[in-house]
């Protein structure tokens, strides 16, 4: 398996990342479709994109957007059967290694409770205070490149 890195633009990929997100996110989480799908998914050209396949079918997407000089990483989604193979590290790997090639200097992302050790081992360290998003706990987390 490898990651796919795209924007915006390219409709096939979004459609494939989408057919991962809205079963995690919206089916499985309870988010709503309209608070699953956001501007940096329709109109911003700067945000970045990821897909994973397994033998063509898409098992895992991500993104990150830029704030400045930080890439805010969201949207990692994993199917249920593929969970617990280190696609999720795959993924969040290469946008970190993206986010570094572009000239980002620093990665945040909002963990859920229930992630924090998972990004804890890929070197994200917690700030802030937690806060609730789509009556989801979340932990605010950065890595410094």
């Amino acid at each position: 398996m490898r990651v796919e890195l795209f924007d915006v633009h390219d409709a096939e990929r979004m459609a494939a990342a989408f057919s991962v997100r809205v079963p995690v996110f919206v089916d499985e989480q309870h988010v709503p479709a309209e608070e699953e799908i956001d501007e940096h998914d329709r109109t911003d050209p700067d945000a970045r994109h990821a897909l994973v396949r397994d033998d063509g079918r898409p098992v895992a997407a991500g993104r990150y957007f830029r704030i400045g000089t930080t890439a805010q990483v969201g949207r990692m989604a994993v199917l249920a059967p593929y969970r617990g193979r280190r696609i999720g590290c795959l993924l969040l790997d290469a946008l970190v290694a993206d986010a570094r090639a572009r000239g980002f200097t620093r990665v945040a992302l909002n963990a859920q409770d229930h992630a924090v050790a998972f990004y804890a081992k890929a070197g994200f360290t917690p700030f802030g205070e937690t806060l609730v998003e789509c009556d989801i706990l979340h932990q605010p987390m950065e890595l410094v490149l």
